[in-house]
């Protein structure tokens, strides 16, 4: 019996040569081919019932008919015919016989299944908002995909797999929901605090951030990750100065019920955690689905607190779900809202702080716990117009943070608690319009603002008895006006223009024991953030390029004093301006060797930073002025097709110019937290053995030494380490069993040389890694 899939949306016919964008998910080639002449607007003739057994990864970018239909095909087994009236039909290919032998309808015997090569998919910049091409992309970006298995496999490690995926990152090591993430070493300070960030992180069309700290979202049900480093404040606006980071979750895919999950045993040391989750994608009628993820994570303690008699006191668990409703109108119209919610606790912090850097102890009045609630709701329209692409996203967020940190000193007889509450709110809208000409290779153009109202709480006493010691309230307003294009010159050689338009206001709002602090009046400030690049593209599958680009974060306000001598002073705007040179190679589908060589040069004017007193209290600051040289390189070889490594790192060389009396410094300084060097090693190889297809990966990085702050007592070293992991899998057919091991070496070396503001000035304490840790997992898909 054939199956005929038909597109409903016909007002726009496709043609054999005409070119369209397609975005087609991998998964069963049934479902693919529907997704395909929907967004083609063609019917597909499919007689072959077997379609569903067949599993691709899916298509993206612009093609002919023709083309995206071999793409799609390639190495299934299939081929297509094109009809008249938009009519494909999807046969199987004839098996060619070889004479002397018996063909395969002779022989009753079972085979071993054969791995098909997948379709090529083209990378595609989502994160440029024009659906770029990595080819044709006139700048430094990584990306980490995660197919369904490798989204299940490394789900729960969150952004500790980002960071070992892509060196280009670094980040502080407080705790899972507590770290800054820096890109490109444009790092500010190494504590928490009211700043906005440096970096822009999405879900999606949706901002996770805007003031608060990297909510570590588990990674299950995960597409790919986007880096594109910055600053990005052309399409990104404020607080893009490092770059942004965009996490792609997959879609609800209509008219399939599939499910899917994992669950895993952790070994840390001599105790257990784990981690599991479930993912569900379900139809609703024949327009939408909905896409469900659920998960649970416990991540063993391995800290000791040798004063009050405890063990393993850093226990974190993390529960999250997530929603996704999807509803296509027709072919031309679809719309997505959802919810992520995610639950982070540890009961104590991860610190240490012994005689012995390698004792894995430390000395606590009182428990320090930790808890990280995050709430997004989002809305997202999509609509193709014919000359251009509409996306209309709307989100809002609801982030409470608590901390409590041990502030006894020595010489009190009673324990001292300091309790930090904040909450953030955040909600961000933006609609814009992307789409190519004859003369323009790719255009986006729209409008967004931001309203984020960030509040602070602090308190300070006995456990029983706390007293608020202050109330900040900042709220930022941020509305914008946007656009870029790229416009081919001559022999491949293009350029890429464009700029954003922002109006910004900032209220802050200082409130003490005594009262509230006067505050200087609002004032509305107006930033024109341009960027430009040009492209050559000698040949295939290669390109060079040279950018420049620029960001900024509305100016901050700073409470001076106390009681009724308390005052407000005002910062200004800090601002990074990037001029870079890169290239790279072999982004064609099937190269064996691959690669990208890129330098960039920062400077980034009146730094502000969020710090603490020598006593543990919390402040801004302006640093001063800084230069920051940053040197990337990445190298992949496809030995065989079974075997292939990949090599990055990375140089980093920054100088605080001028530092302020504020900072604690009169000399140059580094950056704080930002290695001087890294490199990462990592290598896999896959094989098929009988009916099991065998995965043996493993990795070894080296993370170089950085400093906690940028001047005494905070110029504390902590880095210069190497980073080890090995793992193995093995898969039969819907079903997967693996092994892993973290920290092969079991190293005690420190990563971060923080955890209490009110004694790290004593400069002993050490967050050391991860002690060796055993994962023994199993997944499915139905």
């Amino acid at each position: 019996m054939s199956a005929l899939i038909v597109c409903t949306a016909t007002a726009f016919p496709a043609h054999a040569a005409e070119e369209f964008s397609l975005d087609v998910p991998p998964g069963p080639l049934n479902v693919a081919l529907i997704s395909f002449a929907t967004q083609a607007n063609v019917s597909i003739d499919a007689s072959d019932p077997e379609l569903r057994l067949v599993q691709v990864a899916g298509l993206r970018g612009r093609f002919s008919l023709r083309e995206g239909l071999g793409r799609l095909l390639k190495g299934t087994g299939y081929d297509s015919r094109i009809l008249r009236g938009d009519v494909v039909r999807v046969f199987r290919r004839p098996t060619r016989l070889v004479p002397g032998r018996r063909t395969a309808a002779t022989s009753h015997s079972p085979r071993a299944p054969v791995d098909l090569p997948s379709p090529p998919e083209q990378i595609i910049v989502t994160a440029s908002k024009q659906n770029v091409a990595l080819a044709d992309y006139p700048g430094d970006f990584h990306v980490a995909l995660f197919d369904e298995v490798h989204s299940l496999h490394l789900g729960s490690r969150g952004s500790e797999a980002l960071l070992r995926k892509l060196p280009n990152l670094t980040s502080t090591n407080l705790g899972s929901g507590r770290n800054k993430i820096f890109v490109r070493g444009i790092a500010d300070s190494s504590f928490n605090g009211q700043l906005q960030s440096t970096v822009s992180q999405y879900f999606g069309e949706s901002r996770l951030t805007y003031s608060a700290p990297d909510p570590d979202l588990a990674l299950y049900d995960i597409e790919k990750v986007e880096v594109v480093e910055g600053p990005q404040g052309a399409l990104y606006g404020a607080g893009s100065l490092g770059g942004v980071i965009r996490i792609t979750p997959r879609v609800p895919v209509l008219g399939e019920y599939s499910a899917s999950g994992t669950a895993a045993i952790g070994v840390t040391g001599k105790n257990l955690g784990g981690d599991g989750a479930m993912v569900a994608n379900i139809p609703v009628g024949e327009r939408a689905a909905l896409r469900l993820v659920g998960y649970r994570i416990v991540r063993p303690g391995y800290i000791d607190d040798v004063r009050r008699g405890l063990s393993d006191v850093n226990r974190t668990t993390v529960f999250g779900v997530r929603a996704t409703f999807r509803m296509e109108f027709n072919a031309r119209l679809s719309m997505d809202a959802g919810i992520v919610s995610q639950d982070t606790g540890s009961k104590d912090g991860q610190y240490t702080d012994g005689p012995r850097s390698s004792a894995l102890t430390r000395r606590s009045f009182v428990a320090q716990p930790f808890d990280n609630d995050y709430r997004l709701m989002f809305g997202t329209l999509r609509a193709d117009l014919g000359f251009a692409k509409l996306v209309s996203n709307t989100s809002y967020t609801y982030h409470p943070i608590d901390i409590v940190f041990d502030a006894t000193s020595p010489s009190m007889q009673v324990p001292i608690v300091f309790r930090e509450s904040m909450q953030v709110k955040l909600l961000t809208h933006e609609t814009r319009l992307s789409g190519s000409t004859d003369w323009i290779s790719t255009w986006v153009s729209g409008f967004s603002f931001a309203h984020n109202i960030n509040n602070i709480d602090r308190f300070l006493g006995p456990a029983d008895t706390l007293a608020m010691i202050s109330n900040v309230q900042s709220e930022t307003l941020d509305a914008a006006v946007f656009g870029e294009a790229t416009v081919p010159l001559w022999h491949n050689v293009s350029i890429t223009a464009g700029g954003r338009l922002s109006f910004f206001t900032r209220f802050d709002e200082f409130n003490t024991g005594a009262g509230r602090a006067l505050v200087e009046p609002t004032r509305r400030q107006t930033r024109f953030l341009p960027t430009a690049a040009l492209a050559w593209k000698p040949w295939k599958a290669a390109i060079g390029y040279l950018r420049y680009q620029e960001g900024f974060r509305p100016g901050a306000e700073q409470l001076t004093g106390s009681g009724d001598q308390a005052e407000v002073s005002r910062f200004q705007p800090d601002a990074v301006r990037t001029a870079e040179i890169g290239m790279r190679f072999g982004t064609d589908d099937g190269s064996r060797l691959s690669g990208g060589l890129s330098y960039a040069y920062s400077q980034w004017s009146r730094v502000q930073a969020d710090l603490v007193t020598n006593s543990g209290f919390p402040y801004i600051a302006n640093l001063g002025s800084a230069k920051v040289h940053y040197v990337s390189a990445s190298l992949g070889w496809k030995a065989t097709s079974e075997l292939s490594f990949d090599l990055s790192g990375f140089y980093t060389a920054s100088h605080l110019d001028g530092p302020t009396s504020g900072s604690g410094t009169d000399v140059e300084r580094n950056l704080p937290n930002v290695a001087d060097s890294g490199s990462r090693l990592t290598g896999s190889f896959k094989r098929r053995i009988g009916n099991a297809k065998i995965t043996l990966d493993g990795s070894v990085g080296y993370i170089g030494t950085s400093y906690l702050g940028v001047g005494a007592p905070f110029d504390i070293s902590q880095g210069d380490y190497f980073d080890t992991a090995m793992g193995a899998r093995a898969e039969f057919s819907r079903w997967g069993v693996s092994f892993d091991i973290d920290n092969l070496l079991d190293s005690r070396a420190n990563r971060f040389s923080y955890g209490n503001p009110f004694s790290v000035a004593d400069g002993n304490q050490r967050t050391p890694l991860r002690p060796r840790t055993i994962r023994i997992g199993i997944d499915a898909r139905f």
